[in-house]
């Protein structure tokens, strides 16, 4: 054989050998991939097969609970992904005073996660979702699980842009065994409150206890009042507001006055200017008041003070006669989808797993909140029961703010002319009428 032949037999024995080599090596991954012969092979009817890197999809989900607040939420995470096994969580959390400005910043350069934890209302939630940027919901088969009430603090124009996970309340607490010594049942009318409070003045003490050293728990206590007396009468309020088709001073001045005639009748604690929270609540810790206005965060203080207090919670039955009586309930937080999201499926997994009945008690448990699950109230200390029930029911509207588009500057006003109106400085309505001039001043710089 000359060197041509044998280099020619040398070359063709090379090749053979290579293409025994490659079908070898196609046959052990079974997909044609070149993996060394280290995939192990499994029969694809395999319940056993592990999933693939490549089909677990990662879900961003960024909150304003950190730390401590976390409560159950990476307990619950967990359980998710443990029944979504092909879903990966990865949670991004911060304080929520950082929070607002994050999220502006990360929705402005189009980086916002998938689902992510939105303060509730108009200037936040409805905002975002008036905007553009978050998914309407309303077409969700789960989404009839949450109560109507506390839908509305994430819904506009029948569109529902993120689900409500847990609410707090206002309400008024009252000593069960000062009620019980001067044989008062729970009013649930306005009528009725007047009477009892009458009847405890008389008693020689004092029916309510508050303390207005900043204004705040004038603030709680109108806001307690308003469903039953402002949305009672007009639910379209907050709308006509932003409109600029009604004022503080037209929806507010009956409910204003009633407030006040328990000032004038010496139902509240005298010269309330001087007196701060704490102060207000420990007199009703202790057994020198029978009723405080606050809300139900404040209940582990009380209990502290005095844990031998027998104390519930009530709705204020601002309302009339032969009229239910509504809570003031504030959706805490809520949980929206990114409308850009590249994982809209696997967010809304997220999402209906958060809308079950066993996920809400989990949640409201770990934050000492109400569920916003139809007919639920959720593990609440026997104390809040009673009005735990009543939010259960629907009876229920949001903390006025949640609705105003200019809320900041209609709360700031109200808390100072508040303690002008106890001071005999200003009249009830000149204090709608310092409302009204501060949310014209806010409409003009907005």
């Amino acid at each position: 054989m000359n060197r041509k032949s044998r280099g020619l037999a040398g070359l063709l024995a090379m090749l053979a050998m290579l293409l025994v080599i490659a079908a070898c090596s196609g046959n052990n991954g079974g997909n044609g991939s070149n993996n060394g012969g280290n995939q192990p092979q499994t029969d694809g009817n395999d319940s056993n097969k592990p999933t693939p890197a490549a089909s677990v999809v990662e879900l961003k989900v960024t909150g304003f609970k950190s730390g401590a607040e976390l409560g159950a939420l990476p307990d619950l995470n967990e359980k998710f992904m443990q029944e979504n096994q092909d879903i990966k969580v990865v949670y991004e959390g911060m304080p929520g005073s950082q929070f607002k400005e994050f999220l502006k910043a990360r929705f402005s350069a189009n980086d916002a996660s998938d689902v992510i934890m939105i303060h509730p209302g108009l200037s936040d939630v409805i905002a975002y979702g008036k905007a553009g940027y978050l998914m309407d919901l309303s077409g969700e088969s789960w989404i009839k699980n949450f109560t109507e009430a506390s839908l509305k603090a994430t819904s506009n124009d029948g569109q529902i842009y993120a689900i409500p996970n847990d609410m707090n309340v206002l309400g008024v607490y009252y000593n069960k065994q000062i009620f019980t010594d001067l044989s008062i049942e729970i009013p649930t009318n306005w009528t009725q409150f007047l009477a009892a409070a009458e009847k405890i003045k008389q008693a020689g003490i004092l029916p309510i206890s508050i303390g207005n050293n900043d204004g705040w728990m004038t603030l709680a206590a109108l806001y307690t009042m308003a469903p039953g007396t402002v949305y009672a009468q007009n639910p379209n309020f907050d709308a006509q507001l932003n409109a600029g088709e009604t004022t503080f001073l037209e929806g507010w001045k009956d409910m204003n006055a009633q407030w006040y005639s328990l000032d004038e009748k010496g139902y509240l604690t005298e010269k309330s200017t001087g007196v701060s929270l704490d102060q207000a609540q420990q007199a009703f810790a202790t057994g020198k008041a029978a009723m405080y206005i606050d809300g139900n965060w404040s209940l582990p203080g009380i209990k502290a003070a005095n844990p031998e207090l027998e104390v519930g919670m009530i709705p204020m039955p601002s309302n009339a006669d032969g009229q239910p009586v509504i809570a003031s309930a504030a959706v805490g937080t809520t949980f929206a989808i990114n409308k850009n999201s590249k994982v809209v499926d696997a967010a809304k997994r997220y999402l209906e797993f958060w809308s079950k009945t066993e996920t809400q008690k989990e949640w409201a448990k770990s934050q000492q909140a109400f569920m916003t699950i139809n007919g639920e109230t959720g593990d609440v200390d026997p104390s809040l029961q009673h009005i735990a029930e009543v939010v259960a029911s629907g009876n229920s509207y949001p903390f006025l703010d949640q609705g105003w588009e200019f809320g900041g500057a209609g709360t700031a006003e109200l808390m100072t002319s508040a303690q002008g109106v106890y001071l005999k400085a200003i009249n009830s309505d000149e204090m709608l009428k310092n409302m009204d001039k501060a949310w014209e001043a806010a409409v003009k710089n907005r």
